[in-house]
């Protein structure tokens, strides 16, 4: 399967990277259970790269999850379909993994190199436009801004990746699917 993607460069270097950094399957394990992770794009101060980031729901969302996992007895829900992410959540396998993530109450760390030292790249309007469009993110080797535009008709083809973290953030293993 190949897949369209967004870039990510820098208005005063050769900096670059792309939406394909969250492509694969990322997975925490804790006590043989397994929970995807929710991720999002992000800038690590470490890698010096654009990188997958882990995003935690927020605690609202968490308590809406908590109260409808108590009575929901339907097949887990895609999020691309499910408007209300706390029923998106709670119809999940391994909400209790989920659980323990978010009752460590640590910061979200990059899945490259397990440290917190993360920015969140926010995706502007536009952002899957052929005109680049600022991310709003100062590029913090440079005196440049990042942006992001669409890959244009250039389509990847991807062998996916399984990756396995412990509820830290920290790597434990890979293997292609």
């Amino acid at each position: 399967m190949s897949v369209t993607f967004l870039m990510i460069s820098c208005t005063s270097c050769s900096f670059r990277g792309s939406s394909l950094a969250t492509a694969g399957r990322y997975l925490w394990r804790h006590k043989d259970q397994t929970c995807n992770i929710y991720r999002r794009l992000g800038l690590c101060l470490d890698c010096k790269k654009v990188v997958a980031i882990e995003d935690f729901p927020d605690s609202e969302t968490m308590q809406r999850a908590r109260t409808i996992r108590k009575t929901y007895t339907g097949e887990p829900l895609n999020k691309f379909f499910e408007l209300d992410y706390a029923k998106f959540l709670a119809s999940r396998q391994g909400f209790d993994v989920l659980e323990h993530v978010v009752a460590l109450g640590r910061r979200p760390v990059c899945l490259v190199c397990g440290n917190s030292a993360i920015r969140p790249i926010v995706m502007p309007k536009g952002a899957s436009g052929d005109t680049p469009v600022s991310l709003n993110l100062g590029h913090p080797w440079c005196a440049g801004k990042l942006q992001v535009q669409n890959s244009g008709g250039m389509r990847i083809s991807l062998s996916y990746v399984t990756r396995i973290y412990d509820i830290q953030g920290g790597f434990i293993s890979e293997y292609k699917e």
